[in-house]
C-alpha cells in the first residue's frame, strides 16, 4: 500500500490542564467536523495521516454483514455490534462472542488476537481474584476477530491467514475503508495493530468523511454495502453495551444521546463519531495518545455545536473528563479547559 502524509506531531493546542493559575501539560492534536459537505471545525493539519486503531472496527464489521455471513448464521444485534467494538471482557461480552463463534462453526483457539486483562480495572480484579486464564477471547478485540473469522468460514477462505492484508476477508475491509472515506485503496497505509490485524492510517479529514458516511451511507453506490451500515449502526444503537461495556465512554454516549451519536474510540488518543440526523462525522488523534484529551473535546463539540445538550453532557463531563482537577482529599487543585 502506498504511504501517503508523514505522522509528524504537527498538533494545535486543543485542551490545557492548569494546577493552580498555572499551565502544567498541554493536549496538542488535530481535529476535523464534518457536517454535510461542509468542514464545521479543524484544527491542526486535516491531511495528517492518522492510524485509525479501533476506531474503525464499525467499518470491519461491515463485511461480517455484507457477504452474506451475518443472516446465514442467523447473528443477532448483540453479535454484529460485539463485533464493531472494544468489549471490556464482562461475562456478557464472551458469551456473546463465542455466540457468534458457534455459530460460524469455528472453535475459539482459531482467534489469534492474543489476550489481556479487562480495560475495566473492576473485570479486571474479578479475573485476577478468580483465576480467569488470560486467552484470547478475553481481548476486547475478540469479537472483532470472531467477526472476522465467521466471513473466511462463510467464504471459505483460510482460517489460518485470516489476520493477512493478502487474506480476501481482509483485502474486502480495506475496500471498504477506502469506499466510506472516498478515496483510492493506494491512498490507505495498513501497519499492524495490537491484536495483529491490520491497523489501517489515511488522512484525519478522510477518516471523519468515513464515519460520517457510516452514518448516512446513501451515497454508496454498493446496495448491500449501503445496507450493512445501517446494521452494524442499528446493532450498535441497540445494543451500546457491546461498543464497550459498564463505565466506557463510547458506551455511555451512545446511550445519553439516545443513539443519536455513533462513537468509537481507538489507542494512541484517537476518537471518531458520527451523528447521521445531522449529517455529522468527526475525527480527532491527540498527539500524546492520552484519552483524556480527546474525552474533553468530544464532549465540547457536542455541547458546542448543538447536539448535546449541556444537560446531557455535564453528567458525562464529570465521569469522563472533569474540568475540576482534585486533590485525593477531593480539595479543588487546578482545571482543564478547552485550548480554542
Amino acid at each position: 500500500m502506498g504511504f501517503h502524509g508523514d505522522m509528524a506531531n504537527n498538533g494545535e493546542p486543543l485542551v490545557r490542564v492548569l494546577r493552580g493559575d498555572r499551565e502544567e501539560s498541554v493536549h496538542t492534536g488535530a481535529l476535523v467536523l464534518w457536517e454535510g459537505d461542509r468542514v464545521l471545525l479543524s484544527r491542526g493539519d486535516p491531511s495528517r495521516v492518522v492510524f485509525y486503531r479501533s476506531a474503525s472496527k464499525p467499518l470491519q464489521a461491515l463485511e461480517l454483514v455484507r457477504s452474506g455471513a451475518a443472516e446465514a448464521m442467523g447473528l443477532s444485534d448483540a453479535e454484529i455490534a460485539v463485533a464493531a467494538g472494544s468489549h471490556s471482557g464482562e461475562a456478557r461480552h464472551l458469551e456473546t462472542v463465542r455466540s457468534l463463534l458457534a455459530k460460524a462453526g469455528v472453535p475459539e483457539n482459531a482467534l489469534r488476537c492474543g489476550g489481556h486483562r479487562s480495560v475495566n480495572p473492576d473485570v479486571a480484579f474479578a479475573q485476577r481474584r478468580d483465576g480467569v486464564a488470560v486467552t484470547p477471547i478475553l481481548s476486547n478485540c475478540s469479537g472483532k476477530h470472531a467477526g472476522m473469522l465467521a466471513v473466511a468460514r462463510r467464504q471459505r477462505a483460510p482460517l489460518e491467514s485470516y489476520m493477512d492484508l493478502s487474506h480476501p476477508v481482509q483485502q474486502a475491509i480495506l475496500g471498504h475503508v477506502a469506499t466510506f472515506a472516498g478515496l483510492p485503496r493506494d491512498r490507505i497505509f495498513a501497519g499492524v495493530d495490537g491484536c495483529g490485524a491490520p491497523a489501517l492510517a489515511l488522512p484525519l479529514e478522510a477518516m471523519a468523511r468515513s464515519l460520517q458516511r457510516f452514518g448516512v451511507p446513501d451515497d454508496v453506490k454498493d446496495a448491500a454495502l449501503q445496507a450493512a451500515a445501517r446494521r452494524v449502526a442499528a446493532a450498535m444503537r441497540a445494543h451500546p453495551e457491546m461498543v464497550g461495556g459498564v463505565e466506557r465512554f463510547d458506551t455511555d454516549l451512545i446511550v445519553a444521546s439516545q443513539g443519536r451519536v455513533l462513537a468509537k474510540a481507538g489507542a494512541e488518543g484517537v476518537h471518531a463519531f458520527a451523528v447521521p440526523e445531522r449529517r455529522m462525522g468527526f475525527a480527532i488523534k491527540v498527539d500524546d495518545g492520552n484519552d483524556r484529551g480527546y474525552r474533553t473535546v468530544v464532549l465540547e463539540v457536542l455541547r458546542r455545536f448543538g447536539v448535546l445538550a449541556e444537560t446531557v453532557v455535564e453528567p458525562l463531563r464529570a465521569r469522563y473528563a472533569n474540568p475540576t482537577l482534585t486533590s485525593l482529599a477531593g480539595a479543588p487543585v487546578g482545571r482543564m479547559e478547552m485550548a480554542f
